[in-house]
């Protein structure tokens, strides 16, 4: 068991490439609304992985029962494309030439009309629709899906594996709840770290976790 879990928080980890969501449970965290639409957005967003993450691990529960097998393969190719298209997204935002345009309008526009209702919603939203954190997170849980493990323990580290990859909206709100009189200013700090930084994470963030991806996958294959 604990050598699934170390490989599944490891896959898991590549959710704090999710750099717009960090981004935006900050902007809600020091908007005139306060705390709380970034702890919905924050919750919205744990709360669909984790059905997402417990819902995929009982069907696959169910499907391995239904057609035993060895699922190694699967996993070892999933890997490889995975970790291919990552190297891809890095290739290609290293190609891609340096703008002086910031993201921040249309952040602050969205900040401007959510209440507490939409802002889980969003944060729902957002892990369904954001197909790269999707895929990356499907990813990491199909080292426990696949795995002969029972399904109590695969729950338990689903659950782990959901903590993990949602770190990049938790770590903030844990800041503002923590530290609720210098929050303001280390989350501002934060959000401007990301944006000075944003070419360089968005070139050598996905290009770790591809060759990660990719190096396990050939592994697997061997």
């Amino acid at each position: 068991m604990s050598r699934i879990l170390i490989e599944a928080l490891l896959l898991a980890s590549s959710g704090l490439l999710s750099v717009g969501s960090i981004t935006l449970v900050i902007l809600l965290l020091i908007s005139d609304q306060g705390w709380r639409n970034g702890l919905g957005y924050a919750l919205g967003y744990i709360s669909a992985y984790t059905i997402i993450g417990v819902s995929a691990v009982v069907l696959g529960y169910r499907s391995a029962e239904s057609n035993p097998g060895d699922p190694g393969l699967f996993l070892s190719i999933l890997l490889i494309v995975l970790g291919s298209l990552l190297l891809w997204l890095a290739l290609r935002n290293w190609r891609k030439p340096i703008s002086d345009e910031k993201e921040e309008p249309r952040f602050f526009s969205i900040v401007d009309k959510i209440n507490l209702p939409k802002a889980f919603g969003f944060g729902a939203t957002v892990s369904v629709m954001n197909f790269k954190n999707l895929a990356l997170f499907l990813t990491a849980l199909s080292v426990v899906i696949v795995s002969d493990l029972l399904i109590v323990e695969k729950i338990i580290i689903t659950l782990l594996v959901v903590l993990v990859f949602c770190l990049s909206v938790i770590i903030p709100v844990v800041i503002y709840l923590a530290f609720p009189k210098r929050a303001k200013k280390l989350l501002n700090a934060i959000k401007q770290f990301l944006n000075r930084h944003r070419r360089v994470i968005g070139i050598f963030a996905p290009l770790l976790f591809g060759l990660i991806f990719l190096l396990k996958g050939i592994t697997g294959l061997l």
